[in-house]
């Protein structure tokens, strides 16, 4: 039967080749060895020359080749499971030594910089303020994990060349931060998610108010208003004089308000404003701080300049409903005063990034220019009298058909707006997440959801539809839509920093009572029926 068939699978001595060595932890030496002693029964079935009666030793044949493959597979599986042990154990190990370096870090750059509030008070003490320095943390955190202090760092991370040009151009930095109620919160660590001890746990926060501190003056202001309004240029014209006498500050305008203000007086020629395009995509180099002086239109215009990192914005309410305007104009100048000296509190907004690809297109990055709305994208049936017929995708995975007259995506800030007219919840505009709205659908169990913030979502209208639809973006823009074309939206990654009043839920929360009337009743009488 050929033993040196048998024998020659193995180098380590005489006898079986799946024994004759000794196997190291992970399996691997043991699995090839079940290999070869399968090949070698493949073999020896062969070379053997078996008859038709001897069923015992076909009987025998399969059993043994049965055998080895069922040993293979449990050596392979062994080996995998202890891999996946190994990299578990790697990452853990890899991830409490990164903590433990970020922590190290922050300690040594907060003493050696300056970064606490109070440098008389104890280290546990101003723990709760110290923010991350720059781009090697922000390295750590944002790819392994959330980073769960630092929101947005803007200067300060130049070599000193580019700090010099940086103060030339007399761009202001500033940071944001999570801010911690109490003198001894430790609510600010990194570690967010914990594998101590078996049990997964995730850090609290005492609060998710984002504050912002200049670290250094603002020197320059975009005051962009609401047009064919005589109370609002007035206005604006006292702030630029108030602005510029008082804090001797640069000023930016529309080129319309520019040429209205020089109608009125030549000494306005010290304001700045843009030729082109070009200008307005560098706007966010060298401004430092913006101003809305209208309704929430206003401030939907102001995001829409900035297609990258938009400047921190300050809302002033002259408008007829303003969700996001907290601001009045008549106390502007203490208002002024108290954001440009700081720190203020900050709601930043998400905005949705939309793209749409046509059928025409050879592939998903041969896409139109991606348009970002701070509000919703809207798709509807346009003039057409039939229902619309929209595929909807979120991470490839299918969500529904729409049939009805369209769909809102919107962001959690413009819940308030028209989705919250279709049906939609009110939600806080710091709840990271998408609002998935339909419009008149014909179907009864059709209800409105809210999906994480960090999916795509694609809708896409069939080759069977009926009639094409149309897309508008923030109530303007509008795009149609034919068959086989597809519109695709996901979270930007440059949020609208706006200014609160006193803090992002206290604002929201009286903007709903105010424009709205939420939950406004008359008060149940004292006298009548109780409780025995």
């Amino acid at each position: 039967m050929a033993p040196s068939k048998l024998n020659s699978t193995g180098s380590c001595g005489h006898g079986d080749a799946n024994f004759s060595c000794s196997q190291p932890e992970n399996g691997y030496s043991g699995s090839l060895s079940l290999i070869h002693s399968e090949k070698a029964v493949q073999e020896l079935l062969q070379q053997t020359p078996i008859q038709g009666t001897d069923d015992h030793l076909i009987e025998f044949s399969e059993a043994l080749r049965t055998v080895a493959k069922a040993l293979r597979r449990a050596a392979e599986g062994k080996a995998s499971a202890q891999a996946e042990a190994a990299e578990w154990k790697r990452r853990y190990e890899l991830e409490r030594a990164r903590n433990q370096h970020l922590e190290n870090k922050e300690y040594s750059s907060g003493m050696s910089n300056g970064d606490f509030v109070d440098e008389k008070s104890h280290n546990s003490t101003n723990k709760h303020v110290l923010v991350n320095q720059a781009n090697k943390q922000a390295g750590y955190c944002c790819t392994n994990g959330i980073c769960s202090h630092e929101i947005l760092h803007d200067g300060a991370r130049e070599s000193s060349g580019q700090m010099f040009q940086s103060k030339m151009m007399r761009k202001a930095s500033f940071k944001l931060s999570w801010w911690c109620k109490g003198e001894n919160s430790d609510q600010h660590k990194h570690d967010v998610v914990s594998f101590e001890r078996g049990n997964i746990t995730t850090a609290g926060r005492s609060s998710n108010q984002i504050s912002l501190k200049w670290e250094s003056s603002p020197q320059t202001v975009l005051i962009l208003t609401k047009p064919n309004s005589t109370s609002v240029r007035i206005l604006c014209v006292e702030m630029i004089r108030w602005l510029k006498d008082h804090r001797q500050l640069n000023i930016y305008v529309e080129p319309r308000v520019k040429g209205e203000l020089l109608t009125e007086s030549p000494s306005f020629s010290f304001v700045k404003t843009w030729k082109d395009d070009q200008e307005v995509s560098l706007l966010h180099t060298n401004v430092d701080l913006v101003v809305t002086l209208g309704g929430d239109g206003t401030v939907l215009w102001a995001a829409s300049m900035f297609k990258g990192p938009v400047p921190p914005i300050v809302p002033f309410s002259l408008g007829s409903l303003g969700f996001m305007t907290p601001f009045h104009s008549e106390h502007y100048r203490d208002c002024l005063d108290s954001i440009l000296k700081g720190p203020i509190s900050i709601t930043l907004r998400n905005r949705l990034q939309c793209h749409v690809i046509r059928d025409a297109a050879k592939n998903e990055y041969e896409t139109e220019e991606p348009i970002l709305v701070l509000n919703e994208v809207t798709i509807d049936r346009g003039i057409s009298s039939f229902l619309t017929n929209l595929e909807c995708y979120c991470d490839n995975s299918f969500v529904t058909c729409v049939q009805g007259d369209g769909l809102i995506l919107s962001t959690t800030s413009g819940s308030t707006a028209y989705s919250l007219a279709a049906g939609g919840s009110m939600v806080h505009p710091q709840v990271p997440g998408i609002l998935f709205t339909p419009i008149c659908p014909h179907s009864l169990s059709f209800r409105p959801l809210i999906l994480p913030e960090h999916v795509t979502i694609r809708v896409q209208v069939p080759f069977n539809s009926r009639s094409p639809a149309w897309a508008s973006f923030d109530g303007k823009d509008r795009k149609q839509l034919e068959a086989g074309d597809a519109l695709v939206c996901s979270m930007a990654p440059w949020p609208v920093p706006t200014a609160c009043q006193v803090d992002s839920t206290s604002d929201f929360l009286r903007s709903i009572h105010e424009g709205l009337h939420w939950n406004l009743r008359k008060t149940q009488s004292f006298d009548g029926p109780r409780d025995q």
